[in-house]
């Protein structure tokens, strides 16, 4: 089914970002121009969750070819990022926040990349909303309001200044004040005139590689020029008669493949499932994903269709910003790109106004691990974008920010809206339960009126609101009439 209609759907972490993915569809761009106006505007709306010093996966649909696309815009480990360099310091672990845990930033690559090969507008015209609002300034709402008053903020700019020259030093924030970012608005409008060439082979490279070795960065100006962005296949399963398609490694897509079938096994796709079961189901998900989701040219989970059930049973025994677009055609986009954690590294690159991520954290550099730190490879990340389809033809598009919980939070949306016949809106709106370790299930309240049923030799913590932990979804999905369901997530501040 091609929509062939007037419409087209946006929706996103933040207002000013769908507003601006909107503003693109109506001058004739496709989902990918809106797709990049909005996570150009969130990288300046939401600052302290998403921004061009970080990385981005996404996937494509493409309605004419009925077809999938990857664009993983994750960047490498540092080439002088070796064990021996860690352990010469008298590091057993690379450290949480600052200089040493910032890998190549992919974002900005990816977002031209994604333009030439498959948009219309070029950077000039898709970067108007963002330069805009870094100029003119983010109006303080009470989502960045606690941030910013918050410890984490706090603990970050403590001998941080070039953090609190931008953002403040965390008192007497006031909802409705302005936060311009006026180093950054330049730095957009230098890529909207020269492209991503500037940012991993000129002028902004050499400012950013210079001032973040000065903070002690181990980034070279080579690994800012070799950096590419890879267009992969996704890896895919049949579930609940439709097909689920996300990332491959070294994205954490594989954990949301992982429940789907474990599910079809286990429980036959039956979703009464009492908590203990679950937690069996999430933990042999995780640990498979654990094995496999690390840099694609290691992983031996690439590129497939993930379908067997029985040898597949046999063989297992930080924060983000995320948008989604249908455009008029019936092409489709589920885009998330992250700091990793608020703020990521903490580090600034003052001059250009772009706040480094800390994805090399995820690496491990002692002990018997998967996803070990080696130069020049990709981390482990937690993005995963997701896109269903129904007999080729493109049914819904999500995703959601919250680390280890994302791929959690879409399989309990995917269930309420295909297995227990629940609206988008009302699906999303539905308390969600969400595990990360030993035997505590973090749960809002009402949780067991829906799904789950029994509470046998499990710990609960209870939340007794909504809860931002709970992740933040955005998707969209293309009903039978043609008309399009929005769902935007009020846990967060989706629009």
């Amino acid at each position: 089914m091609k929509l062939k209609t007037n419409y087209g759907m946006v929706v996103s972490g933040h207002k000013q970002a769908t507003k601006a993915g909107i503003k693109i569809l109506k001058k004739g761009g496709n989902a990918i121009d809106a797709a990049i106006a909005a996570a150009a505007t969130l990288s300046v709306a939401i600052p302290n969750m998403n921004g061009l010093g970080g990385d981005s996966i996404a996937l494509w649909y493409d309605s004419k070819k009925k077809k999938i696309t990857v664009i993983n815009g994750s960047g490498k480990s540092p080439s002088k990022a070796t064990k021996k360099f860690f352990t010469s310091k008298g590091l057993k672990k690379i450290p949480r926040r600052g200089p040493l845990s910032i890998s190549v930033p992919g974002v900005v690559h990816a977002w031209e990349t994604a333009l030439k090969k498959y948009g219309r507008k070029n950077l000039k015209k898709i970067f108007e909303s963002a330069i805009n609002l870094a100029e003119k300034g983010v109006v303080v709402d009470k989502y960045l309001k606690n941030f910013l008053e918050s410890k984490v903020y706090k603990n970050l700019i403590k001998n941080n200044k070039n953090l609190s020259d931008i953002f403040g030093d965390g008192r007497n924030v006031k909802i409705g004040s302005i936060i311009k970012q006026k180093n950054l608005a330049k730095t957009l409008t230098i890529l909207s005139k020269e492209g991503s060439k500037s940012f991993y082979n000129g002028k902004l490279s050499k400012i950013i590689v210079e001032d973040i070795r000065k903070q002690g960065s181990v980034i070279t100006s080579d690994d800012f020029k070799n950096h590419i962005t890879l267009i992969q296949k996704p890896i895919a399963t049949n579930y609940l008669n439709k097909k689920i398609y996300t990332a491959p490694p070294n994205s954490q897509g594989l954990a949301l493949i992982c429940l789907c079938n474990l599910f079809k096994v286990i429980k036959n796709g039956n979703f009464k499932i009492n908590l203990s079961d679950y937690l069996n189901i999430k933990k042999t998900a995780f640990k498979y994903r654990d094995m496999h989701c690390v840099d694609p040219s290691i992983s031996k989970i690439n590129n497939k269709i993930i379908n067997s059930k029985k040898n597949y049973f046999e063989k297992i025994s930080g924060d983000t910003s995320t948008l989604v677009v249908v455009d008029k055609y019936g092409n489709a986009v589920s885009w998330v790109q992250s700091l990793f954690e608020e703020f990521g590294s903490g580090i600034v690159s003052p001059r250009t106004g772009i706040v480094l991520h800390n994805r090399l954290y995820l690496e491990k550099i002692s002990g018997k691990y998967y996803n070990y730190l080696k130069p020049n490879k990709r981390p482990f990340h937690t993005l995963c974008p997701s896109i269903i389809l129904d007999n080729e033809n493109i049914d819904l598009t999500i995703a959601t920010p919250g680390d280890h919980g994302q791929p959690q939070t879409i399989f309990q949306i995917i269930n309420y809206v295909y297995k227990n016949k629940i609206s988008l809106q009302k699906a999303i709106d539905l308390p969600r339960i969400r595990h990360n370790n030993g035997n505590k299930i973090l749960a809002e309240r009402g949780f067991n009126k829906k799904f789950y049923v029994d509470k046998k030799n499990i710990s609960i913590k209870l939340f007794k609101k909504k809860n931002r932990i709970f992740g933040g979804v955005t998707a969209i999905k293309i009903n039978s009439n043609r008309t399009l369901s929005r769902g935007a997530d009020k846990r967060r501040n989706c629009y």
